[in-house]
């Protein structure tokens, strides 16, 4: 299964690639998210190689839904395959090379496959239940900061925060945190699970923005999870660490969210 995902992630960054800084046509989509038909091409080759592999599961895209991955609906009780073809597209229609096309694995619940490529970057992040996680075929681990005053922090920056009523989360955060920088999407995650940055929050994420990432992180010996420290869910914040600062920022998070709400 890691062999089909890598396979499957390769074959859509090669599509994104081949439109990237290319000016590709782009529109609206009605949550207000952009699209590029590179988007919508890489997935359509995404599920074509898995159609011909893979079809008996299903497949959730982000561009095109859930379906059988040979068409038609979705089989409730078969495993799934979570695609984002590009995840950062407003970097990608920017030109900034920070993007990625993500494969995650999903069976009876569990996330147990995960890849994010990252094709202009030349990383390729990986990992399967019980098999480590690696970026181009060398293992990766989290970091051991053991304090939130230690650590650096990545965020997609206080917009987000501030949209969904997180700003005084956002604000403890960096303001705790030996170091704070911008990067969103899943390389922020990703760098939590190389060991180069210890936490990575995105103020809100869809499914097919995490599936991936689960395994990679956990297999690097890190931690990701929803606010209520239960597995990411879709529309809500997510959460990774090295697992030492977790507990750290959700303390955090908390009394930051009552306070909003209040």
């Amino acid at each position: 299964m890691l062999a089909l995902a890598l396979d499957v992630a390769h074959a859509g960054g090669e599509v994104a690639m081949s439109y990237f800084r290319r000016d590709p046509e782009a529109s609206l989509k009605p949550d207000g998210t952009l699209v590029s038909e590179a988007d919508k091409a890489a997935e359509k080759e995404m599920r074509s190689l898995l159609a011909e592999r893979m079809p008996g599961y299903n497949i959730l895209g982000e561009e095109e839904g859930l379906t059988a991955a040979d068409g038609g609906p979705g089989d409730p009780g078969a495993p799934t395959w979570i695609l984002d073809p590009i995840d950062g597209t407003n970097n990608y229609l920017a030109g900034i090379p920070i993007w990625g096309t993500l494969v995650g694995l999903r069976h009876d619940d569990e996330h147990v496959v995960g890849v994010a490529h990252a094709p202009a970057l030349a990383e390729t992040y990986a990992a399967a239940r019980g098999l480590g996680a690696t970026t181009n075929g060398e293992p990766i681990r989290v970091s051991g900061t053991p304090v939130l005053a230690e650590a650096t922090v990545v965020t997609p920056g206080y917009e987000g925060f501030e949209k969904h009523g997180l700003q005084d989360f956002f604000m403890s955060l960096v303001r705790g945190a030996r170091r704070d920088r911008g990067f969103g999407d899943f390389w922020g995650h990703m760098l939590v699970a190389r060991g180069a940055v210890d936490v990575m929050v995105d103020p809100v994420v869809a499914t097919w923005d995490f599936a991936a990432l689960v395994p990679i992180i956990e297999e690097a010996g890190g931690r990701i999870s929803s606010s209520d420290a239960g597995s990411p869910a879709d529309g809500a914040p997510c959460i990774s660490t090295n697992g030492n600062l977790h507990e750290e920022v959700l303390a955090l998070l908390h009394p930051a969210a009552r306070t909003n709400d209040r």
